[in-house]
């Protein structure tokens, strides 16, 4: 499980226990308003007046905050589902964005195509106000090699090749790479992913011959 994913679970988990909570004390607030009820003739009649006016005051302040608190977590997360993140480079006609997925699955693409490498994922690390990513981190899995740190160094230059194959001029991307895991199996013929919005079934060039469904004359 990624930690964007996690992230998000645990934003909804937060939102979720915050609507609960201002709703609990907002039910238990009541309840304890409703058994104060100061008499006029009593001899406290005005301490219990403050009282209750105090406790009413902080508690609906409380469900207040924890309101507000949740509708500004519902807010982080739809904005955060509506918003994309895209690089954005300044050419002579104009400014030009590229949705940063769309990169990051073009430059996995390639390193997962390495004969070295198990398979890969690959994030862009892209500030906020930032145009451009700052740093590459892919995460992979690698087949049993003698030289696993040069394996490495090949995976980080491919992957800074492949940013400047796609965007000429720009500046050498920073690549961190963390191996999760050695594959001791024998890999077999490798075949590089469907392409975005290809199916997996059509990543084949073998063509079926037709054979018609009901009987032909010769």
């Amino acid at each position: 499980m990624g930690s964007k994913l996690l992230r998000r679970i645990a934003t909804w988990v937060d939102f979720a226990a915050s609507v609960l909570s201002a709703g609990f004390l907002a039910t238990l607030l009541l309840l304890v308003l409703a058994d104060m009820k100061p008499r006029p003739g009593d001899p406290d009649y005005k301490a219990h007046r403050f009282h209750k006016a105090l406790i009413a005051g902080t508690g609906f302040t409380l469900v207040g905050l924890l309101l507000a608190g949740a509708a500004a977590r519902l807010y982080a997360i739809v904005a955060r589902g509506t918003e994309g993140r895209y690089l954005v480079f300044d050419t002579p006609s104009g400014p030009v964005s590229f949705r940063a997925a769309s990169v990051e699955q073009a430059i996995n693409r390639t390193v997962a195509g390495m004969d070295e490498v198990a398979d890969a994922a690959l994030e862009l690390v892209l500030p906020k106000g930032a145009k451009v990513p700052t740093e590459a981190r892919v995460r992979c899995r690698l087949y049993d090699r003698p030289n696993l740190l040069a394996i490495q160094d090949q995976v980080r230059a491919t992957v800074s090749d492949r940013y400047l194959e796609m965007f000429p001029g720009q500046e050498p991307l920073a690549v961190r790479i963390s191996v999760e895991r050695i594959v001791f199996e024998t890999p077999g013929p490798k075949a590089l992913p469907p392409a975005e919005g290809q199916p997996a079934a059509e990543a084949s060039a073998e063509t079926i011959p037709f054979r018609p469904q009901y009987p032909v004359g010769d």
